[in-house]
């Protein structure tokens, strides 16, 4: 396949994992009684400059990652995966995880959320995201989930979530299979 098809192909993964994503999170919003969530408000997309821009809105103590560089690794590496996580108009949290010349492990670089505790996506940032590139790892025939460089006080959050530490000392999750 030529490399202009496979920006392509890559694209698609990313509108369908995000579809799953949204898709997964309402049907466990609809088994509770109430609901946490108006899944109808949230809404996936690329990482792009108007995402940048919320996130400097987040004080001093949010927006510590360089998402401004997200725009460049994506034309550089185009197999990755990309999300700003919005509720209404309030970004919530962005991701970035890229394959980069992997076949086996796609590499969770950066993830944050809101440091406000209040929005409305509390709690639900690593798992919508985690869920998005499970989709897309699994599309793309990756077995691995790997968190690159964890922050030391986020690891309990990310084992809470399923990941474990393997034998090399990665922080890693097995992509599940359909």
């Amino acid at each position: 396949m030529a490399p202009r098809n496979n920006h392509l192909k890559y694209q698609v993964y990313r509108g369908e994992a995000y579809r799953q994503a949204l898709e997964l999170l309402a049907e466990e919003q609809a088994s509770q009684d109430p609901p946490d969530l108006d899944v109808s408000r949230v809404r996936l997309e690329p990482i792009n400059q108007a995402a940048v821009a919320a996130s400097y809105n987040w004080g001093e103590e949010g927006a510590l990652l360089s998402w401004e560089d997200v725009s460049y690794w994506k034309q550089k590496w185009p197999k990755g995966i990309d999300l700003a996580l919005w509720y209404d108009v309030e970004l919530c949290g962005m991701a970035y995880a890229n394959p980069r010349n992997s076949k086996l492990t796609i590499k969770l670089i950066l993830l944050e959320g809101k440091p406000d505790s209040s929005h409305p996506l509390k709690g639900y940032v690593l798992p919508i995201a985690l869920t998005a590139i499970d989709a897309f790892a699994r599309m793309s025939k990756l077995k691995w989930i790997e968190v690159q460089d964890p922050a030391s006080g986020a690891i309990p959050w990310y084992c809470e979530n399923g990941f474990e530490f393997d034998d090399e000392r990665r922080l890693v999750i097995s992509v599940e299979d359909e």
